[in-house]
């Protein structure tokens, strides 16, 4: 309950800086991954091998966008082979897996994110080795829920190309 209230009152101090953030990230020599905010921190022979990871607030509010035109409604529906020779069922849920994991991936981000930043605090307090593993963890997790949140994205817009390829009624991408 303390760490709740500790990250909401730091979070309400510094909105911008939650907003976006850039990281950048290299591998050393002995194989390990190594992450900084500061640029000027990385070593000189790792620079040109860093890896830029721009970060953004998840949880901004979208902006409002103009309801999509409704298309025509058609005399009678086409047979399900038709639509790329799956059902409805099929196209439905094939949408709603793709989107409901996102969206879960997505609602989860900036609470693992405030994590994040309450463990770099730590690690600049405390400066221990299991703090600066424990921020290491995280962005690591970070890293990789934003990696699958792209494939699940690139995904979704392969699904609405081959939808739209098929001529799949609006109502069943939802």
């Amino acid at each position: 309950m303390k760490v709740t209230i500790l990250v909401l009152v730091v979070l309400l101090q510094f909105p911008a800086s939650s907003a976006q953030a850039a990281f950048y990230q290299w591998v050393d020599t002995h194989g390990v991954t190594h992450f900084t905010d500061n640029h000027d921190k990385i070593p000189s022979r790792y620079r040109k091998s860093a890896k830029r990871l721009d970060l953004t607030d998840q949880s901004a509010p979208a902006q409002a966008s103009a309801p999509e035109p409704q298309a025509p409604a058609q005399a009678a529906p086409p047979k399900a082979s038709s639509y790329g020779g799956q059902t409805e069922g099929w196209w439905r849920e094939k949408f709603s897996a793709l989107r409901g994991e996102l969206k879960a991936l997505g609602e989860g981000l900036p609470a693992k994110q405030a994590q994040l930043a309450e463990l770099r605090r730590k690690r600049v307090i405390y400066t221990r080795a299991r703090d600066r593993e424990a921020v290491n963890s995280m962005q690591a997790e970070i890293s990789a829920d934003e990696a699958r949140m792209a494939d699940l994205q690139k995904r979704l817009d392969a699904l609405e190309l081959d939808a739209a390829k098929a001529l799949v009624p609006a109502e069943w991408r939802q």
